[in-house]
């Protein structure tokens, strides 16, 4: 450490947890714009090298998005679809080849195009299409690389360990960091939803992002501190400051693996109160990580995979194939499947969703229940048959209305029927519930759930939808948490009112699986957390760490503040 300069602390935020510590490298995320420019080349040559570069590229992303999904045992690696999509883009794949068969070169025809849709990605007024300009551009450079016979320069490598600072960081370097020279990573721009920080989070490399202007303060080869957890950055900490960041790092390692060994134990509190630590998956492969780190079932089974992954409706038999795998690994453990949660972010040509100028306000979930029933039909018959030996909980997302419950059930009634009369093994014992993500919903739980069997609470969106802030807009991210006093008690009423009716409530948002949201929920009832299966183990040991009376006492104390900040700095006195 260069002792001569001067401690500079610095805040971010949080978007990937963990320590780090180590000298920086900075590196530029710029697409090269100096390509070789001519305008008189055979078109069809010229055509040839392009499509040879665009199958490279498509390849190329296929394979990123294969080892995503193994390395990380989650569907982040879906963030590689719209990398996809664009390639396969009629538009886009237009506009180049009317330049190349203008005699223009493939690389200027490529560059040229490129730079036209980032242009107009970055003028909408959406927050969530203007992002998609990085996914472009990452796109670009890609195929780039090809035409111009370069090595990847999306790959990250390191010699020696490093903490990478750039202005953003985008899916494909994010996906190829090698984690053991890439020991953390800080932004100048991103969000805690952004791909860079949802990767991050997934490879378990610890991240920083939205410094802002702050960036400009960090330099090559300074020595930084990251803390993926608090958002906090020390540029050239004091030899206490790295004193005091080996000694936690070794102390976080031990209690880890103390919490892997002790996976498999019950969420028990100390006075006997049990709750279910579940997991959120949306593959096999997520499920046995799940089992394998003593998850006491499925709290949110994502069925949206089904669906990205194609250019067709997945029929039935394919759907009730992959239900049945999972159903196999999860053995008698209860599973609770969302039914497909489509539209928003994202789009699926097929099924007849569109860019929507509020993509997360608009045709998405269970509205497309009128239009396209048929969807819902065919899933219901395939979970139906799928999870015929589970204890299979359905329930349907993005509810806001009795009527589209009631309409859903109606269609689950026909489902069965039809399952009956066809004599098909089917599931017999079915819970049927709501996500509670939102206002309106929580409002009205007391009325929802006389007719469910139980809720489960998405408190993403359900934060989301209260405080009107978009969480991927970089500018207003600041703005969304779950720890706002409104969003708690929305997260009450829903509790209180399903308690009063006989039924019983999970979360499956991110705040299940945060250590200081958890003798909160657990204050308030929560019968089941539902977090992302790496979590499962530390939620475990927390709960085992509270009595009852202690958590209902902290849970009516946050509740009397009237500020987000108050309620963290409660929170984070109570922590054990």
């Amino acid at each position: 450490m260069n002792q001569s300069k001067h401690s500079i602390p610095l805040q971010g935020i949080a978007a990937a947890p963990g320590l780090a510590y180590g000298p920086v490298k900075k590196i530029t995320t710029e697409i090269q714009r100096d390509v070789p420019r001519s305008q008189e080349n055979n078109p069809v040559e010229q055509q040839a090298r392009m499509d040879t570069a665009v199958r490279a590229a498509r390849k190329e992303i296929s394979n990123i998005k294969s080892r995503i999904s193994v390395q990380t045992n989650s569907n982040d690696a879906q963030i590689f679809d719209a990398h996809l999509s664009f390639l396969n883009d009629p538009v886009l794949i237009k506009k180049v080849s009317n330049m190349i068969g203008q005699g223009w070169n493939a690389e200027a025809a490529w560059i040229d195009t490129i730079d036209y849709f980032e242009k107009q990605l970055k003028k909408l007024n959406d927050p969530l299409l203007q992002a998609r300009a990085m996914d472009i551009v990452d796109v670009g450079k890609r195929v780039l690389d090809h035409l111009m016979d370069q090595s990847d320069s999306l790959i990250i490598s390191p010699e020696q360990p490093v903490v990478i600072a750039a202005d953003d960081l985008s899916p494909s370097s994010t996906a190829t960091l090698d984690k053991d020279a890439v020991l953390a990573f800080c932004l100048a721009g991103g969000s805690a939803t952004s791909h860079a920080s949802i990767l991050a989070k997934a490879l378990g490399i610890p991240a920083v992002v939205g410094l802002g202007e702050q960036f400009n303060r960090i330099s090559e080869n300074d020595q930084i501190l990251i803390n993926g957890s608090t958002g906090n950055v020390v540029v050239n900490p004091t030899p206490e400051q790295v004193e005091t960041y080996h000694r936690e790092k070794d102390e976080r390692h031990q209690v880890e693996l103390t919490d892997r060994s002790n996976a498999n134990l019950p969420a028990v509190t100390r006075d006997g109160r049990q709750v279910l630590v579940v997991a959120n998956i949306g593959s096999a492969e997520d499920a046995a990580n799940a089992r394998r780190l003593g998850a006491d079932g499925v709290g949110l089974l994502r069925t949206e995979f089904l669906y990205l992954n194609h250019d067709h409706m997945p029929d039935e038999e394919s759907q009730v194939l992959v239900y049945r795998e999972i159903a196999d690994i999860m053995g008698n453990l209860p599973l609770v499947v969302r039914t497909m949660d489509i539209g928003g972010d994202k789009a699926v040509p097929y099924l007849g969703t569109k860019d929507e100028a509020n993509p997360f306000l608009g045709w998405r979930a269970i509205r497309m229940i009128d239009e396209r029933p048929d969807i819902l039909l065919s899933q219901f018959r395939s979970l139906l048959r799928g999870f015929a030996n589970s204890q299979l909980h359905i329930m349907l997302p993005m509810v806001s209305s009795l009527d589209e419950l009631e309409k859903a059930l109606e269609i689950y009634r026909t489902a069965r029927s039809q399952l009956l009369s066809e004599k098909a093994l089917m599931a017999e014992e079915v819970k049927f519930g709501i996500m509670v993500e939102v206002p309106a919903t929580a409002i009205l739980a007391r009325q929802f759930a006389r007719h469910v069997d139980f809720f489960s609470i998405g408190t993403n969106d359900l934060t989301q939808y209260t405080l009107a802030v978009d969480r991927t807009n970089q500018r207003v991210a600041h703005l969304s948490s779950y720890f706002h006093p409104a969003v708690l008690q929305l997260i009450k009423m829903a509790i209180d009112a399903a308690h009063q009716e006989g039924k019983w409530v999970g979360l499956c948002g991110e705040m299940a699986g945060d250590p200081l949201a958890i003798p909160l929920l657990l204050g308030l009832g929560l019968d089941e957390f539902s977090m992302t299966p790496n979590s499962i183990p530390q939620a475990k040991r927390l709960i085992r760490s509270f009595d009852l009376a202690q958590s209902q006492e902290i849970a009516a104390t946050a509740l009397q503040y009237a500020h987000t900040a108050e309620v963290k700095e409660y929170l984070n006195g109570q922590k054990h």
